[in-house]
């Protein structure tokens, strides 16, 4: 991938550069140049190679670096889903990095897992990783891509020509239902509907993804129809830390997004879980505080490239994870 709006740092190295005897009229380069040399001299030293399966023990080392919730399951189907999409920062022979760049259709690419190693961060490294997962994106003709950005990450994206979309919170804790809503789960025949819904709202096909959570956990799944239509479901899966639910979604029905929670809570047995809400749905926040979820961080949903098909964000209730959409 060329990024034309970045310096070539080997030019910049055999530039004048900070050398006042050779550059008397005060030749100079700006910080954000300076910055970027000083990355690129700094990760000379790394390799930037596809993941493995052989790679999964050092991907979970670096997510419980970050206090992250994936488990090595979600490890190996960002690998089944896109193994030429996964790829890992090797600096003296040990994994320091990691990033996975996935597909949904033809025209939706995202990115996720951008993990480094904190002793190896402020290296360029994350950014190296970046830009080997747009690359792959760019060569597979991927329109958009999007992610879900942290706060200390934000200004990475930015640089990388990604804009904000909308805001998501984390909530999270241990909650008892407070009614049995009696929603039964996902069956096969139900699959068809559930993805063609899920596509309109999401803005692309996730069925692979979707088929996937429901083969792993369909305990954790469930669905709500009306006059034979689908008007809510959700996916579950466990996790390192705590259940997720995620996606979650309900037709602009408020009672029905509840009922959903309760459901999901039912199955979990009383453990904690994590749910991140979309907050362009006015109503899921007010839902979760109520069963007595805390907040516990934000992340900023970005996009790079004409975002034609943005989907219905006011639906959704719980996204599907800030590496999955």
């Amino acid at each position: 991938m060329t990024n034309d709006n970045l310096f070539d740092p080997v030019a910049l190295a055999n530039s004048k550069f900070c050398d006042a005897e050779n550059d008397p009229g005060g030749y100079s380069h700006s910080t954000t140049e300076l910055r970027h040399y000083a990355d690129y001299k700094m990760s000379t030293d790394i390799e930037i190679r596809q993941m493995t399966p052989q790679d999964v023990s050092a991907g979970m080392r670096l997510k419980e670096l970050a206090g992250w919730n994936q488990t090595e399951r979600d490890w190996m189907r960002y690998l089944a889903f896109e193994p030429e999409g996964c790829f890992v920062a090797v600096r003296g022979g040990i994994v320091c990095g990691t990033v996975i760049a996935q597909r949904y259709g033809t025209d939706l690419g995202w990115i996720g897992m951008v993990l480094v190693d904190p002793e190896h961060r402020h290296q360029g490294i994350g950014t190296r990783l970046l830009d080997r997962g747009l690359d792959f994106l760019d060569r597979q003709g991927i329109e958009t891509v999007k992610l879900d950005a942290t706060p200390e990450a934000r200004s990475l994206y930015l640089a990388r020509g990604f804009k904000d979309e909308y805001e998501i919170e984390r909530w999270g804790g241990i909650a008892a239902p407070k009614e049995n809503p009696g929603i039964r789960r996902i069956e096969p025949h139900d699959m068809g509907r559930i993805c063609a819904c899920d596509a309109m709202v999401f803005g692309a096909d996730r069925t692979r993804l979707l088929t996937a959570l429901w083969q792993e956990v369909p305990g954790y799944t469930a669905v709500a129809h009306l006059s034979g239509e689908v008007t809510g479901y959700f996916f579950g899966r466990t996790g390192s830390l705590a259940h997720y639910l995620g996606p979650w979604v309900a037709w602009g029905d408020a009672e029905l997004a509840e009922q959903l929670l309760m459901e999901f809570l039912i199955r979990v047995g009383g453990e904690r879980a994590f749910v991140d809400i979309c907050v362009e749905n006015a109503n899921v926040g007010t839902i979760v505080e109520a069963v007595g979820f805390s907040r516990q961080r934000k992340l900023t949903r970005m996009y790079r490239g004409p975002n034609r098909s943005p989907g219905k964000p006011s639906m959704i209730c719980g996204i599907a994870g800030p590496e999955l959409g």
